[in-house]
């Protein structure tokens, strides 16, 4: 498997693997919401994940506003199986991790994700400041979180 940056012609994939990710991790309605970020925003921070000249991974970070954040990050549902993701989700978070240290820029690192993700993030640092109930669709609850990279480092 390598990462390698978001191409335009990877959108296409990008699409599957989200709605093989519908409704369980994404609300379908947000599509167009993932469209419109790939075509004004995915630059070189967006990644994909490639095994077998197949993409079945994506995600990336941006900075703004005196943060990080980490966007549209999902991984092809059943593509990898359960054991193995979590393996890939650490080594590819990580890639994220080492581009924006390389930034120079410490600060803390934001994600917006759902209950079903929480534990994951908590595993890389992670701290559940605030939770909306239902704020990503019927039964997804936004987990805002943050990673100081004060306490990090």
């Amino acid at each position: 498997m390598k990462i390698r940056t978001y191409e335009k012609t990877d959108k296409g994939a990008i699409l599957r693997i989200f709605r093989s990710n519908c409704p369980k991790y994404f609300d379908p309605n947000d599509e167009q919401d993932l469209v419109f970020f790939l075509d004004n925003y995915a630059d070189e921070n967006y990644l994909v994940a490639v095994e077998n000249d197949q993409v079945i991974g994506c995600g990336g970070h941006y900075t703004k506003n005196e943060q990080h954040g980490i966007a549209w990050v999902m991984f092809d549902s059943g593509s990898i199986g359960h054991r193995r993701l979590m393996k890939v989700a650490q080594w590819f978070y990580g890639e994220i991790e080492q581009r924006i240290f390389a930034e120079g820029q410490l600060y803390d690192i934001h994600i917006n994700t759902t209950q079903l993700m929480e534990k994951l993030f908590g595993r890389f640092g992670f701290e559940t400041r605030e939770v909306i109930p239902d704020g990503f669709g019927d039964g997804l609850h936004e987990y805002r979180m943050v990673k100081r990279l004060s306490e990090a480092n």
